[in-house]
């Protein structure tokens, strides 16, 4: 398979490893809009062809590669992926899928009319701890879930929020492309650190904050253990933005109708949580001690509840402390791989972009309930569209900036 690394500094590079890896890949062709970024790749791939501008990698390499890997900024994921799917190129999306609700269903669409095939960049889908989890809750231990909460302590000094624009500008660096960095963007000054190489995530015209970047991982639960893929209403319970970047901490309520079996029948209540806030009487009530984790769910039954983390083993607790649980010995599943092996025709893509835009998109809905704190947001999800909240509706797509249009 011959594939082309789009973005290749941060986690892109960890992509371009693991992808690279793979035997039946060739690394072929690389691109950065950062050169300094570019080159360190390049030392680790010698024989790649390289481009600052992914428009002029698709249109050259056209013909000479058979699927691309996208690690940008969020704002960027969908029109490089839709320019690469429509050219019939098999797509690796970090997460989140999109930028905007509109962008999500777009990509998962566009995905299934080109056959091509996909995977939404959350690697602890495919990671031990969360199958674990998963296969213990199955086990029928909580009885049926009627709570979700998951939390976050990112930003955590990991990009700033709640911020204004800095003021004035910086001479753009010599070896970054600037322009190509906004791309669909509104234009603004460069300003030195504030927003390249990764301080974007907290501005609304490049990131998706915090749930954008961790809800993906830590919400994953939600539609896969329990089958919750669409909610009907959202409500954020926290402080709004301040126009610019996201604010410093959220809390998101959303209700989802039954899902599968391990779903409690009258419905599901699903709460988000960042900046470092718990649900410290719930975690309180099912006596979870210190060790809660910094990134975790908390799946709640009758009698026993699940404290699962992508990261960490799972643990059942109880009102009278913690049940012992055998953690059951499962294989390794490389993700970068398993798309590769999907990518043959060997296997099914874990998460392919009609898994990764639902999740994406109630992420992303949460965001747009910051917007109208303390306001009940009903959500029809076949119409997309909140009924009767014109406002809210603007939120589900955004403008590009001129000469970068999205073609839909």
């Amino acid at each position: 398979m011959r594939h082309a690394c789009i973005g290749v500094g941060g986690m892109g590079g960890a992509d371009l490893d693991r992808i690279a890896s793979h035997d039946d890949v060739d690394i072929v062709a690389l691109c950065d809009v950062d050169a300094g970024t570019l080159a360190a790749a390049l030392e680790r791939v010698p024989s790649a062809r390289v481009y600052s501008d992914w428009r002029e990698l698709l249109d050259a390499e056209r013909g000479l590669i058979d699927s691309v890997s996208i690690s940008t900024p969020d704002h960027m994921h969908a029109p490089i992926g839709l320019a690469a799917m429509r050219r019939g190129l098999h797509v690796y999306c970090q997460k989140p899928l999109s930028h905007t609700v509109f962008e999500a269903r777009l990509m998962a669409d566009t995905a299934r009319r080109y056959g091509v095939v996909t995977q939404l960049g959350i690697q602890n889908h495919s990671g031990v701890n969360f199958r674990r989890a998963l296969q213990i809750l199955e086990s029928g231990v909580t009885g049926p879930v009627h709570e979700v909460h998951v939390w976050s302590d990112r930003p955590a000094g990991w990009w700033p929020q709640d911020v204004g624009r800095p003021e004035g500008s910086d001479p753009i660096p010599t070896d970054l492309d600037w322009n190509g960095w906004l791309g669909v963007a509104p234009a603004r000054p460069f300003k030195e650190g504030a927003y390249h190489a990764f301080a974007w995530r907290g501005f609304k015209d490049f990131g998706t904050g915090a749930q954008g970047d961790m809800g993906c991982h830590l919400m994953d639960p939600v539609p896969w253990f329990l089958g919750l893929m669409t909610p009907k209403s959202v409500r954020s319970e926290g402080p709004a933005p301040n126009g610019e970047t996201f604010p410093a901490w959220s809390e998101v309520h959303y209700e989802f109708d039954a899902g599968n079996a391990l779903c409690d029948p009258r419905g599901v209540h699903v709460v988000w949580r960042d900046g470092g806030k718990l649900p410290d009487a719930l975690l309180e009530e099912w006596n979870a001690g210190e060790d809660v984790y910094a990134n975790a769910a908390l799946l709640v039954g009758r009698d026993v509840t699940m404290l699962a983390s992508p990261y960490d083993d799972c643990r059942l607790l109880t009102r009278n402390g913690d049940l012992e649980v055998e953690l059951p010995e499962l294989p390794k599943i490389d993700h970068w791989h398993q798309w590769v092996e999907a990518c043959f025709g060997r296997e099914e893509p874990r998460t392919p972009f009609s898994y990764g835009a639902p999740l994406t998109e109630t992420a992303l809905l949460g965001n747009i309930a910051l917007e109208f704190p303390g306001e009940t947001l009903t959500w029809d999800a076949a119409a997309m569209r909140f009924p009767g909240r014109a406002d809210a509706d603007a939120l589900l797509s955004k403008t590009y900036r001129r000469g970068w249009e999205l073609r839909a």
